[in-house]
């Protein structure tokens, strides 16, 4: 449930994400932390879709822990980073979220041990067939959320936005929250 949308240009990319927390088949509205989705931590940006708890412990682990560099190889590395550090808490080291992590300037996806650079745009979760059309059509990461909020019954409001410029993989100050 969830969706995260991203929409990469020349000046660097915007990725925004849905609110919704679901325990089991109910929907915890006005309940949830903010950002629990789409974070900052360690200049690095992640938008997870998945289980809570794997994105708990992913947010935890890029507290203290960085790609060495800016390429698929590297993220892959660091995913496999991640999975081992996660067996020794958990007694899982599987990885089953999905995920859009950016950094110096770039920003990739990650699904299933598959890692791929976004070039133009790119969805994930169960709102993100929805948000692909929106943004084939040109729209931006923010409107693709809403588009999927407004059709899919796994997506819901708030919309969080972070926007990253590509010079030196700094944040731009507006950070935006739809309530």
């Amino acid at each position: 449930m969830s969706v995260v949308a991203c929409r990469v240009d020349q000046n660097g990319f915007e990725i925004a994400s849905d609110s919704i927390t679901v325990r089991g088949y109910t929907q915890t509205k006005g309940q949830t932390s903010t950002y629990s989705k789409l974070f900052e931590a360690n200049d690095i940006v992640v938008g997870s879709v998945g289980y809570a708890e794997e994105n708990s412990l992913f947010r935890l682990f890029v507290e203290t822990h960085h790609p060495t560099q800016a390429n698929e190889i590297s993220l892959l590395e660091f995913m496999a980073e991640f999975s081992d550090w996660k067996k020794k808490r958990t007694d899982r080291g599987n990885i089953e979220n999905s995920y859009m992590i950016g950094f110096s300037g770039s920003i990739y996806t990650v699904e299933a041990w598959h890692v791929e650079r976004i070039k133009s745009y790119m969805a994930i979760g169960a709102g993100m067939n929805f948000a692909l059309a929106a943004l084939h059509l040109g729209n931006t990461a923010k409107k693709a959320v809403e588009t999927a909020i407004e059709l899919s019954i796994y997506c819901e409001a708030p919309i969080i936005v972070i926007k990253k410029s590509s010079k030196a993989g700094r944040s731009q100050p507006n950070r935006k929250v739809r309530k």
